[in-house]
């Protein structure tokens, strides 16, 4: 497929890697030149210098040819009308990522008015959604949701302290109805099988049932405390958005923010938290305010190195768990390094968000997982694909990449090798990003 991306920024560039490694035609606008320059010289892409909002620009980079245009500059207008014009030149799908409110309806899909644009991705949004799901299970680096909420897949990293260490998967008494389907280790991430055993601070991805799931995190995280009670740092759309989001999940809060009057809106907006006027920072003020028994601290100014700091700070503090929102993604590591448990970048999950698009065949949706790890595909089983009716011991599934869950209507099957996909069923897919491909074409229908 030929892609075209507006944009060379992290996300852009993020997303002209995955797909150019996987065999798409991809080009790339930008303005930037040393931008443009090294998203060149690192992936094998067009590149096409201009604006991309720009008529011309867009007929440089044969835009009626592509089969999607993703326009991911950090200018909301520039991507809508680079959308809106690729859609005019017969674009089938366009995909525009969108931060300001003002231009999306109340259920946040575009207005109307903006005909042309598909698919808009906010990141403010998938940042409040994250911070939720991470809110749900003890110890969770990472959570997404699929087959309707019927399964989850969690990353975690296991506790020094954990009960399992020293067992091995098959003996370490995981509940009924989950899987660990990857492991990080060293940088290097493996398929584990029962006779695996863990080590503290490894980071495994488990996949299963939601209370299994929660089981299974708390036993290899060692967290059990979960009161439901969170600290916020900063009311901007960000802040604002995860404190909302907890309320709705029935947390109990405490919001600083140092503006008056973001402070006052925010209180106007917030049914059952307390707003406080406060850059909260000084460790007086944290320790007054509880920040030492709060299960969460999520530090969500617009400012990461802020972020940064209030999320050491409040980890030092006795913070059981804390959450720094930080635009650069090359900083995650580094605080996880330090002590931070997890930093949520929405530039990543604005390439994940883009990731179930770009996807053929009969994936339903699909999540990038952090640190290079791979991805978590969601596939239907057609009729009459390769898949369909084999088991799986049988199917050569593709190496770097295994099938963790069957979900047939309302049943979730755990899946072994004498499981057999049926086509209709949906199927939880862990896969090194190299095999994807190979995975696709293993659920693919036969033509």
């Amino acid at each position: 497929m030929y892609c075209v991306i507006v944009g060379a920024g992290e996300v852009g560039r993020h997303i002209a890697e995955m797909l150019s490694k996987e065999g798409h035609d991809v080009a790339v606008i930008e303005r930037d030149p040393e931008r443009l320059r090294t998203v060149i010289e690192d992936f094998d892409v067009l590149g096409i210098a201009g604006n991309g909002a720009a008529r011309r620009v867009l007929v440089e980079a044969n835009v009626s040819q592509a089969g999607i245009l993703i326009a991911v500059t950090d200018a909301d207008e520039v991507n809508m009308v680079a959308c809106m014009a690729g859609k005019r030149a017969g674009v089938p799908l366009t995909i525009a990522r969108v931060r300001n409110p003002d231009y999306l309806d109340s259920d946040h899909t575009v207005s109307s008015d903006f005909s042309g644009i598909d698919q808009v991705i906010q990141p403010e949004r998938a940042v409040a959604e994250e911070v939720g799901r991470l809110a749900e299970y003890p110890g969770a680096l990472e959570v997404e949701s699929f087959a309707h909420g019927q399964v989850v897949m969690l990353e975690l990293r296991v506790s020094p302290a954990s009960e399992a260490l020293g067992k091995t998967v098959a003996t370490m008494g995981l509940p009924h109805g989950v899987l660990i389907t990857g492991l990080l280790r060293d940088d290097e991430v493996s398929m584990p099988n029962g006779t695996t055993t863990l080590r503290g601070g490894d980071t495994v991805f488990i996949v299963g049932r939601p209370d299994s799931v929660r089981t299974t995190a708390a036993l290899l995280s060692g967290r059990h405390r979960h009161k439901r009670t969170a600290i916020v740092l900063g009311c901007g759309e960000i802040g604002l958005g995860v404190a909302q989001e907890l309320e709705r999940r029935g947390f109990r809060l405490k919001v600083f923010e140092k503006n008056y009057e973001r402070a006052v809106q925010t209180a106007s907006l917030l049914s059952h938290s307390l707003v406080l006027h406060d850059e909260g920072l000084q460790q007086s003020t944290l320790l007054t305010e509880g920040v030492q028994d709060v299960d969460m601290f999520v530090a969500a100014t617009g400012d990461d190195r802020l972020n940064m700091l209030a999320a050491l700070q409040a980890k030092q503090l006795g913070t059981d768990r804390t959450i720094a929102v930080v635009e650069e993604a090359q900083f995650s590591g580094l605080l996880e390094a330090v002590g931070v448990d997890v930093a949520i970048s929405p530039r990543r999950l604005t390439a994940s968000a883009v990731l179930s698009s770009v996807r053929t065949g009969e994936v339903v949706s699909a999540a990038l997982l952090d640190k290079s790890a791979g991805e978590v595909l969601e596939l239907e089983v057609a009729q009459k694909s390769p898949i369909a009716g084999v088991p799986l011991k049988d199917a050569r599934f593709p190496r770097g990449a295994v099938l963790g869950v069957l979900v047939r209507g309302d049943q979730v099957i755990m899946a072994r090798g004498e499981s057999t996909p049926l086509p209709g069923d949906l199927a939880i897919v862990f896969s090194a990003t190299e095999s994807v491909p190979d995975v696709e074409k293993l659920f693919a229908r036969a033509r």
